[in-house]
């Protein structure tokens, strides 16, 4: 049973060792990666599940002992991931403004191989959705003249180790795109920036190439840059 234990412990973290690196490098598709990441939670459960019964037969017993540890912390990681996600909504297209969302151009060649389009309007059923579950993303106001707001935008950006695609300050539109940080999965932003009097009025959108749902993550990347804005 020890022996057992190990086997699936090992099992847990080669398969949740090679499901980001592997989807972030293109050594298969996403939908792999998320499988093993799946492969790596429940190998995890029975690792801890097995070692620790051995252990507590033939304790001590420090093989099985480790064995169970390793379950124990690959179940978390997943764990930390699903919590995360847990009341998020399941779009993956957030803009501060719904009615007249920031259009993408630039990055389009980009997201060509992407299951997920990217329309010049959001549909009604995904801008409920967003205006329920994170009522706080809203267009930001600043306090500025639309060129000094455009920089900042840009140095915000590069703050948020974006990929700048197009910085057109002429039309205040920037379109960039980030990374998550262990699948690699690519979203695109684009902010735009329009004149308002003396200020500015500042838009955001974030939209996921794949995945029906983000966990959250558009919504999270938006708010960060605001929050980077007002600072």
């Amino acid at each position: 049973m020890t022996i057992a234990g190990v086997i699936l412990a090992a099992l847990a973290f080669l398969s949740l060792l090679l499901s980001g690196p592997g989807t972030r490098w293109g050594w298969w598709d996403f939908k792999v990666g998320l499988a093993l990441f799946a492969v790596a939670f429940l190998a995890g459960a029975l690792a801890l599940l097995v070692s620790g019964f051995a252990w507590w037969r033939s304790r001590p017993n420090p093989v099985a002992a480790i064995a169970a540890i390793a379950g124990a912390v690959i179940v978390l990681l997943p764990l930390t991931q699903i919590a995360g996600a847990r009341g998020k909504p399941r779009i993956h297209d957030i803009s501060t403004d719904l009615a007249d969302p920031p259009r993408f151009s630039a990055v389009l060649p980009l997201r060509a191989k992407g299951a997920n389009p990217a329309p010049d309007r959001i549909d009604d059923k995904t801008a409920a959705l967003q205006r329920a579950g994170y009522p706080d993303l809203v267009t930001l106001d600043l306090p500025l003249k639309s060129d000094a707001a455009f920089a900042k935008v840009l140095q915000a950006a590069k703050t948020m180790e974006w990929e700048i695609v197009s910085a057109r300050p002429a039309e205040g539109i920037l379109e960039a795109t980030a990374r998550t940080a262990w699948f690699g999965f690519r979203d695109d932003i684009v902010v735009r920036v329009r004149a308002a009097g003396q200020q500015s009025r500042v838009d955001v959108r974030s939209t996921s190439r794949v995945g029906r749902g983000d966990a959250g993550k558009n919504a999270d990347r938006v708010r960060k840059f605001l929050a980077l804005l007002r600072s």
